[in-house]
Order: C-alpha cells, then structure tokens, then sequence
C-alpha cells in the first residue's frame, strides 16, 4: 500500500473520529442545555399565553366540542397544569418574573377554582396545587382562604362512597391538591378523603395485569389492532404526573403511602416495557408502533418527569431507569421548536388521538417545563 493511501485512510479516520465526537457532545445532556432549553420553552409560553388559540390545533375528527381557537379562562385545568410546571422550574430559575407573573394570575381571579362544573368535579381542582405553592412562599391567607372554604364544602356534603372522579385524568387534577392541602394544614381530613376517593378510581380503572389505567369505564372494551388493550398515553401520564407532584406531600408515617408508593413502582415498570424506539410512549401504549406513526408528548413529558423524580426521591433505580429517562428527554427536547414551541402535542380528548409539529396547547408546555425542572435536578444528582 502506498504512502499516500495511508495517509488519505488516515485522514479520513481521524475526520470520522472528530465527527463521532461532535455529534456525541451534541447529543450529550448537561446542566446547561436542560437548562437552556426549559427557559426557551418557559418563557415562549408566556410570551403567548394571552395568544394561546393561535397555537392550538383543529383536528381532523369531529370534535367540535372540545377544539376551539378561543382563549382558555386563567383557572381551567389546562392552564393550572402550566402553573404547576412553571412553580417546578423556577424551584431551579429562581427568578422573580415567574412569580411575578403567577401571582398576577390569582390575584386577578380572585384565587378561586374553576367554577363551571360541579364543585366535585376534579378538573376544578387542577390550580388549587399551584395556590397552595403560592401561599406558603407568600404567606397572604387571601391566596388560599377560597381553596379551603371549597374543599370543606366538599368535605361537608360530599357522599363518601360516591365515586366523583370517574376518568383516569382526574388523578392528576384533584389528589395532589388535596395533598398538599393535607401536607400544609397538618389535617389528615384532606388525605382521608383524598385517599378514598382514589381508591375508589383505582379499584374502577386499574388492570393489575398491565399495570395502567383504563381512561374511563366506557373504554375498558377498546383494543388496539394487535388485540391489546387501549391505555391512553395521556391518560396514564396524568396519573403518574399526578403520583409525582403527590408523593413529596404524604407523611412518611401515613399509613396509606405505602400504597401510592407501590402503584408509581408498578406504572415505572410497565413504562420501561412501553418506551418506543424514538423515545416516546405511543398514544395507545400498548399498540403497535406502526399503527402510531405520530408521536405525542403529551403522556411522555409526565412519564420522564415522574421517572426522573422517582431516582431522585429513592424510590426508582438509576442504573435500571437511567437509559429511559435519557432516551425520553431526547425525545421531548426534539419536538420543541426553534422558538420554544413544545410541538405534537395531542389536543384536548379522551382516547388516542391526533397530534401535530407546529402546534401545541398549554398543559403539553406545562408537562415539559416540569419534566425540565426534574431533569435538572437529576443531573446536579448525578
């Protein structure tokens, strides 16, 4: 072999060794570019929160009824999972606008919950969790007096064995308020009911087998093309979204932790057995890739913050979840925009549905900024 093909096989080594490594660091995640990213996605959406609608997808399917280009009112359960995720991230920011910024929210809406259903219906719930967070760093009994007059009402007239939150997204809605209340007030009135009536959905909804949760009862018939059973990827990441944000607010020594504990450790494991190759849970997780070909990340964002604060609190194991979470948070961080648009996000629903690239809703923001704030805090953990 002559002079010159070695050093030309030599140069194009070295160029392919130089490339590898280029694109290794790319894809590395640091501090700084979880850090980055999550800022990009935050301060996007409050830049066009009053805009929101301009950013919301139609769908193709006839669902005139939940689709719409309007505003959402500040206190529905779309809006109060943003709150919550941005009460994560600034945990890590710590900057003053964020607040500012929330806190304006309230007090505009007189700290009340949402109002248009009944005052048990869960998704009424969803901005009492960031109320609760708001009062304890402002100590203003304004912030949660309307909270507790509304959840002792319910305390009061609520039928104790009545089932109220009848669909899976309702775990995330209404438990981790109740928790927290429980967690603040020192009253164990709030994880008792808080606890029935989970116990209540859980014994509805729950398949031991496939460790998930059918959306609601109407859907428990419902097969993907392989014959599997649907579980809802949105549905399912409420549930686990909800178990995240509940788990830091029960007692150590409350006699009923040990079973949220137990159910998060079983959904973790049927998590790791329905990641899909790109990173993502499909829609219907348990379905054939094929039959999914969009992806969504409206399930997935709370399935990588939930497994990412499962290793932070102990309570997961790293070396077993480590490549999952990786593998996840590349994959959200791909479907956000140069601008900070947090893309394929599925619209409002209850069952599998349609997703797109360039749009997105605010409750897919709020689960990213979330998972970005927990992503942070595993790595300053690692």
């Amino acid at each position: 072999m002559s002079l010159s093909i070695k050093k030309s096989k030599l140069f194009f080594l070295i160029i392919v060794i130089i490339i590898q490594k280029s694109y290794a660091q790319k894809e590395k995640i640091t501090l700084k570019s979880v850090y980055t990213i999550t800022k990009k996605v935050t301060d996007w959406q409050i830049e066009t929160f009053d805009e929101m609608g301009k950013y919301r997808a139609l769908p193709t399917q006839n669902l005139k009824h939940f689709h719409h280009r309007k505003r959402y009112k500040d206190v529905v359960w779309n809006c109060g999972v943003l709150y919550s995720g941005i009460l994560e991230w600034n945990t890590i920011a710590k900057d003053s606008v964020y607040d500012s910024w929330l806190l304006n929210i309230g007090y505009r809406n007189g700290w009340r919950l949402d109002d248009h259903r009944s005052v048990f219906n869960a998704d009424n719930h969803t901005v009492g969790y960031a109320y609760i967070q708001l009062f304890q760093q402002e100590k203003d009994s304004m912030i949660i007096q309307p909270l507790l007059k509304g959840f002792d009402k319910i305390l009061e007239t609520s039928e104790k064995e009545k089932s109220y939150w009848t669909w899976a997204d309702a775990l995330f809605m209404s438990p981790p308020v109740w928790a927290s209340l429980g967690d603040l007030t020192g009253n164990l009135k709030y994880l008792s009911y808080m606890d029935k009536q989970y116990r209540l959905t859980y014994k509805h909804l729950w398949n031991a087998k496939d460790q998930l949760f059918y959306r609601d009862k109407a859907r428990i018939k419902n097969r993907e093309k392989n014959g599997a059973n649907e579980y809802w990827s949105r549905g399912n990441g409420w549930v686990f979204g909800g178990l995240t944000y509940m788990l830091p607010h029960l007692p150590e020594n409350w006699e009923g932790r040990e079973f949220y504990i137990t159910l998060f450790q079983q959904m973790a494991e049927a998590l790791k057995k329905t990641q899909r190759t790109d990173g993502t849970w499909s829609m219907g997780m348990m379905g054939d890739e094929k039959d999914y070909p969009v992806k969504d990340v409206s399930g997935s964002n709370f399935f990588v913050f939930g497994l990412a604060r499962g290793v932070n609190m102990g309570i997961l194991d790293k070396k077993t979840y480590d490549p999952i979470i990786r593998k996840g948070w590349k994959a959200l961080t791909s479907c956000v925009r140069e601008d900070g648009l947090v893309g394929y996000v599925q619209g409002v629903g209850a069952a599998p549905g349609e997703a797109f690239a360039n749009y997105t809703e605010v409750y897919g923001t709020g689960g990213f900024i979330s998972a970005g704030a927990e992503m942070y805090k595993y790595l300053l953990n690692d």
